[in-house]
């Protein structure tokens, strides 16, 4: 039994298009074999922000097809049907005739026995898989008329030990991999996978994704078992980072501890969303001025620990400017400011969306048996952290700066609490408002949506 090896080499891949990408190929591998009657053992698939690696063994070296009578389409389709038959099954116009049974006339083709040659058959697959798969989002560059998630380097593809000779686009298929990205002379040959696994190794490249997510996981834990930290981390940035990264090494950082004293909120976003950084929690789950970089890169110099540790001061120092800034504007008056702020097309500005629901909870509030006046302050001041600059540089945080914006100007704890819970349930499975005056801006926000 033999083993088909595929490399694709390119410019850095983003995390989403990377896992897509090696999912899919591989599945449509899959497909292009079965459907050819080849079978396989088990097939794998691997990436790196600038490699995505295949292998398939248990194949065999020849197979013996029977022979055997296939169907086409009905005789009277378009020629186009007939054409896509003939290219499925390699045949030619000649070789088809036709037969008629009780739902009517269909072309027929006898396929008699012949041995095939897989060597030759991936020269077809191959070529054919990648110009199928479509990309969510790719570009073009240079003069070449080939669409790829990044610009395309080389293509490695090999079956049995032997080379698999096709071109792809521009790009002419090779039994050789880039030793240096910036030094395209320097190529070495690999016979197989393993062989090729081996020279990643030697270059300190960690191929097998999930490995990469263990060392890094495994890194984490000891850091945060030795600071006595709690191990948790978000796992949505966990997956992209490790797909951001094919030598994955872990830095400490720390930030100057005066900007916790701003909401914990930003300084999450800003490390997670802006920075792919890991925020640190002590036992008792408050955040610390710890974080985490998972970097390409060793730091035995610590460069890259300054760096880091330079930039989210920056970014700290400016969101604590604005948390300084927006706590300080009255969220009252900072309703009129939504008329310029578009709601929806037809249906008004953002003000005009707070007049509604605030008539809405009027005759809400009546039927809950809530304080009529809490449930108008809410509805009213629901949307007024829109126009704050924090939530303009993070949209996630609508709601959540505008409870930390009430307590700070010394609204009541349950209008708090509503400004920030009338958004939820935010999407399936998610948490509901529980406090009475919540519930009800919460109801009002969702009635104004279905009228």
């Amino acid at each position: 039994m033999a083993e088909l090896f595929l490399e694709l080499l390119s410019e850095e891949i983003p995390a989403q298009l990377q896992i897509d990408a090696r999912n899919k190929i591989k599945q449509m591998i899959e497909v292009e074999l079965t459907k050819r009657e080849i079978k396989f053992n088990s097939s794998k698939s691997f990436s790196t922000p600038k490699r995505l690696t295949f292998a398939v063994d248990g194949i065999p070296e020849k197979i013996e097809l029977k022979k055997k009578v296939l169907k086409g389409p009905k005789v009277g389709v378009s020629q186009d049907a007939l054409n896509g038959f003939l290219r499925s099954n390699g045949l030619k116009a000649s070789e088809v005739y036709k037969k008629t049974l009780d739902k009517g006339e269909f072309y027929f083709a006898d396929i008699k026995p012949k041995t095939i040659n897989i060597l030759n058959e991936f020269e077809n697959i191959l070529p054919e898989v990648l110009k199928n798969y479509s990309w969510k989002k790719s570009m073009r560059w240079s003069t070449y008329d080939l669409s790829w998630g990044r610009p395309l380097k080389s293509i490695v593809a090999i079956f049995n030990y032997k080379l698999i000779s096709f071109s792809f686009f521009h790009i002419k298929s090779s039994d050789s991999i880039f030793l240096d990205e910036f030094d395209l002379t320097k190529r070495k040959k690999v016979k197989d996978f393993k062989s090729y696994k081996k020279i990643l190794e030697k270059l300190n490249i960690v191929l097998d994704h999930n490995k990469r997510e263990e060392i890094i996981l495994k890194k984490f834990n000891n850091i945060c078992n030795s600071k006595n930290l709690k191990n948790d981390f978000n796992k949505r940035l966990l997956e992209e980072v490790v797909n951001l990264v094919e030598k994955p090494y872990v830095i400490v950082g720390k930030f100057d501890e005066m900007y916790l004293k701003i909401p914990e909120e930003i300084i999450i976003i800003t490390m997670q969303r802006h920075q792919k950084y890991f925020p640190l929690f002590n036992k008792n789950g408050n955040l610390t001025n710890i974080f985490l970089v998972v970097s390409n890169l060793q730091d035995n110099k610590k460069y890259i620990k300054i760096g880091n540790q330079r930039v989210i001061e920056a970014r700290l120092s400016d969101a604590r400017f604005f948390w300084e800034k927006n706590k300080k504007q009255n969220l009252v008056k900072q309703i009129s400011k939504l008329k310029n702020l578009t709601f929806f097309n037809q249906l008004g500005t953002f003000y005009d969306r707070t007049q509604r629901l605030k008539k809405l909870a009027s005759l809400i509030s009546d039927q809950l048996n809530l304080s009529k006046e809490k449930v108008e302050i809410a509805s009213s001041v629901c949307k007024a952290d829109l126009v704050s600059d924090l939530v303009k540089e993070f949209p996630e945080l609508q709601g959540v700066m505008g409870k930390y914006f009430a307590y700070e100007q010394g609204f009541e704890e349950d209008i708090a609490l509503a400004i920030s819970e009338h958004y939820f349930p935010i999407g399936v499975g998610g948490n509901v408002p529980k406090k009475p005056i919540s519930l009800a801006v919460a109801l009002v926000d969702k009635l104004d949506f279905l009228v």
